[in-house]
This record gives structure tokens, C-alpha cells and sequence, in this order.
């Protein structure tokens, strides 16, 4: 197998609060790669500032919570109702909600009670649908905020809706709820560039196009706080991928769904949905990886275009996840070194299941980038660490956390490599089964602080940052211990 090397980079077009959208993830082949024979790779992500999508999904909510002028109510629905607005004015909307449907299917409440209860229901359902959706927990949600919709369709409601059949990339129904609000809120921004990515996804290309020429305009008008230049990268790979998908043609499997060049590309539709599927199988069972509940997009593009698609991105770019897996392929496809692809693909793969699994929240440079590394090795066939020629220095712990862009070239390439060796540590300091403690406990509200992340096994970064470090400078591998 062709000496193989990846690196990516995570990129934030549009980083919501309740982690609607993922990052971007590229691969190529320079520098040097961790594993024997090319089998791991090396990488590096980066993060943009996360913007909210919604400013507290509640706020609009609690203005409209009352309580009722003294009078008319008896003290049973006077202590019910206090209990309820005292639960929704701490901020426990759940529970607020949970006595409220307790208290309206009991029968030792009065009229006025109920009448004053019905009246608050809207806010309390919509309030409690965003705290279920920022946990990630959708389907609840959409169960409370389709309840709201149906007593008023506040538009608070409808886009929890969108955003939430959005996450669940139930994109029809998603289109639906988008169109309705925005309809009654046509200036929201965010909502609209969110829209683009649920045309793109039904292939309604143009109309994405021509979102994203009135958001580039928008963002020319004062008081706009719209970052114009990400707008325009992100109009001109809309454009690229407008231009290619006259040619594009889509094939489905049990969990992806793979477009790509009609008469270009077929001899490797086989290979790729295998090679994806094979990995879902082994990252489940090896790793406890959950499957993806809706399939995952995966596009193949001729590579004499994929800059033209992937705007902004590295000219050296030979794969990327941006919420859906893009990989470039040469122009005879034949030339295609397909261990090499299987790599970039379950590379990928690994950052679409992490997201997947924490709700698209940013996790540590180290971490996403060393496991989608650690987890590119077929079968765990990684063999021992390979040094560079000249190893140099362990850099510093704060590196690892934050972007890997901010670092210069040559600690860049180190950090890369060292992502690598601290995933290889825990599992030389804790065990084979470490990481799949690891990945077994990530949830949509867990602590993703590297020492959230290594609570689990019992260890903290600080210890696996020493013991990596001293491993490096005496040049061990970490599987040697």
C-alpha cells in the first residue's frame, strides 16, 4: 500500500449554539504519518467562534408565562400553580412542563385554574422543546413543540421544528418547517444560510444559489453582522457544486448515501459503499460507535473541481467532512489507489460518527484528530509509532486544545503527529478497551474537556500529556511501554 498521510482541518462556516452544524474536516498526504506502512495518519482541526442560532430559545417563552391577578382560585390550584411557575422561573422548563401535564389531567383543579393553565401551555411546551433540543434529544422536542404548534403556531415553535427534523436530516419535513418561518421571519440570517444546506441536500442547487447571493448583499448594509467574506466561500462552492450536479447521479445503502459523476465514477460506487459500510460495522463493534440513525452524504467529485466546490479549503485538500463526507477523485479513476481511499474514508467517517454522537459540539484538536487517526487503521492494524528522522520537542499541553492553525508550520506538523502518539498512550497506559470506554460515554451533553473526556478511565490530560512527553523524548512508542 502507498505510503499513505492525512491530515484535516475542522472549519466552522455557521457554529450554532445547540450544535446544528458541523465542521469542516480535510485530508492529504503530506508529512509524516504515525503508522507503520501508512496505515495512521496525522491531522489537525480548527475551530471559528461559535454564534447562537436562537438567543435562548425560552426567553420569548417566559414573557407570556402570567400569573393571575389574587382571586378566584383555591389553594390547591394556587399551590400547583406557584410550584409551576417556580420550576419555569428557575429555568427547569422540563419540570415546569412535567407538573403542568400532571396538574391538567387531574381532576381537583377549578376552571379558572384551567383556563389560566391552557394559556401558558404554549410557552411552556416551546420552552421545554429547546432545552430538550439543545440536549440533543430531538425526538422529545419535536413531540413538545408540535404540541405547541397545534394550540399557536409561534414562531419560536416552528423553527425548533426545522432546526430539529433538520438534525435529524429528515429534510423534507425540515424544508416545511423552514418555509413557514421563514415566511414570518424572512430577515433571519442564520435560518437562511441553515436553509441552503436542506436545498442542498434535495439538490435544489439554484435556490440555494440565490440565498446565498441575497445573504453575500446583505451583508454589505451597515449594522449587518454578517462576515461577507465566509458568505462569499460559501456562494462560490455552492456555485462549483450548482455546476457539477447536472452530471451527478445518487445511489443509496443502508447507511449512506453516495452521489457522484454519471460515467466517471461507477467502477468505484462498489468499493466506496463497502469500505464505509465495513468501517460503521467495525467502528460499532470494536469502538461502540452507534450507526447513523439517517444516512450519511457522501459525494465523489472529479478532483480537477474540488476546489471549485470546497472554497476557502486547502489547495492540498484529499477529502472533507462539512456535515457530509466530499472526496475528490482523479480524473481516471482507474489511478485511484484505493487503500488509500478506504483511509480518507474512514478518516472522514469518524469525524461524521463523532458529530453524530455529540451533537456536532467542538472537541479537542488532540482528541477528534488522533482518534479519526487511531481509528483509519483497518482493524486496528496500526504497528508501532513510527518517529520522524528529527522528532524534536513534545510541545506544550495548551497547544493541543485550541486550533492548530494558530501554531507555526513546524510545530503544526509535530502537533499532527503528537494527537497520534497521546491516542496510542491511552491505550498503552489504560488498556485496548480504553477507548471505547472513551467513545461509549460521549453523549450530547457530555463534558468534552480533555479531562471530561478521560473521566472515564480514570485518567486526566495532564497525566497523559507527561506520560506521552516522556515517551516521546525517549523515543518509546507508547505500545512498547
Amino acid at each position: 500500500m502507498a505510503l499513505w498521510r492525512l491530515r484535516s482541518v475542522r472549519l466552522k462556516l455557521l457554529a450554532l449554539a445547540m450544535g446544528v452544524a458541523g465542521g469542516i474536516a480535510y485530508a492529504t498526504w503530506p508529512g509524516h504519518s504515525g503508522c507503520a506502512g501508512g496505515s495512521c495518519a496525522s491531522s489537525v482541526q480548527a475551530q471559528a467562534s461559535s454564534q447562537p442560532l436562537i438567543e435562548g430559545g425560552a426567553d420569548a417563552a417566559q414573557k407570556v408565562m402570567t400569573l393571575p391577578a389574587a382571586g378566584g382560585m383555591s389553594p390547591t390550584d394556587e399551590a400547583a400553580m406557584q410550584r409551576i411557575y417556580a420550576a419555569f422561573a428557575t429555568g427547569d422548563f422540563v419540570g415546569a412542563l412535567t407538573q403542568a401535564d400532571s396538574a391538567a389531567s387531574a381532576t381537583d383543579f377549578s376552571a379558572e385554574f384551567r383556563r389560566w393553565l391552557g394559556q401558558q401551555m404554549p410557552s411552556l411546551l416551546i420552552s421545554a422543546g429547546w432545552a430538550k433540543l439543545r440536549l440533543g434529544d430531538c425526538d422529545q422536542s419535536i413531540e413538545w413543540l408540535r404540541r405547541a404548534a397545534a394550540i399557536e403556531p409561534a414562531a419560536s415553535a416552528v423553527k425548533g421544528l426545522a432546526v430539529c427534523y433538520y438534525k435529524q436530516k429528515h429534510m423534507m419535513q425540515a424544508r416545511e418547517y423552514f418555509l413557514t418561518y421563514i415566511a414570518e421571519q424572512p430577515s433571519d440570517s442564520e435560518m437562511l444560510l441553515l436553509y441552503t444546506d436542506v436545498l442542498e441536500s434535495e439538490g435544489r442547487f439554484t435556490d440555494a444559489v440565490e440565498i446565498l447571493k441575497q445573504l453575500v448583499a446583505l451583508a454589505d448594509k451597515p449594522g449587518s453582522n454578517l462576515d461577507k467574506a465566509t458568505l462569499s466561500q460559501r456562494l462560490t462552492s455552492m456555485q462549483g457544486r450548482e455546476r457539477e450536479s447536472s452530471a451527478m447521479q445518487t445511489e443509496a445503502s443502508r447507511n449512506f448515501r453516495l452521489t457522484f459523476r454519471s460515467g466517471d465514477h461507477e467502477d468505484l460506487v462498489a468499493f466506496v459503499m463497502q469500505a464505509l459500510e465495513d468501517a460503521v460495522d467495525e467502528y460499532h463493534e470494536s469502538y461502540g460507535l452507534p450507526a447513523p440513525q439517517s444516512p450519511i452524504e457522501v459525494v465523489l467529485y472529479p478532483s480537477n473541481a474540488f476546489q471549485s466546490v470546497t472554497a476557502g479549503g486547502p489547495s492540498w485538500a484529499e477529502g472533507l467532512y462539512d456535515g457530509r463526507i466530499r472526496i475528490p477523485v482523479r480524473q481516471a479513476s482507474q489511478t485511484t489507489d484505493r487503500a488509500d481511499l478506504d483511509v480518507v474514508l474512514r478518516h472522514e467517517l469518524v469525524h461524521a460518527l463523532l458529530a453524530l454522537v455529540d451533537d456536532s459540539r467542538s472537541l479537542p484538536s488532540w482528541f477528534s484528530e488522533g482518534i479519526a487517526q487511531r481509528l483509519s487503521c483497518a482493524n486496528r492494524a496500526c504497528a508501532g509509532f513510527q518517529f520522524p528522522p528529527t522528532a524534536g520537542g513534545f510541545l506544550p499541553q495548551d497547544s493541543f486544545i485550541t486550533s492548530y492553525l494558530a501554531l507555526s508550520a513546524v510545530n503544526a506538523g509535530r502537533a499532527y503527529q503528537q494527537s497520534l502518539f497521546m491516542v496510542m498512550a491511552i491505550e498503552a497506559l489504560k488498556g485496548e478497551q480504553a477507548l471505547r470506554q472513551i467513545l461509549t460515554n460521549l453523549t450530547t451533553n457530555s463534558d468534552l474537556s480533555s479531562d471530561g473526556l478521560m473521566a472515564p478511565i480514570g485518567l486526566n490530560f495532564s497525566a497523559l500529556y507527561n506520560s506521552s512527553s516522556d515517551y516521546w523524548k525517549r523515543r518509546q512508542g507508547p505500545s512498547s511501554r
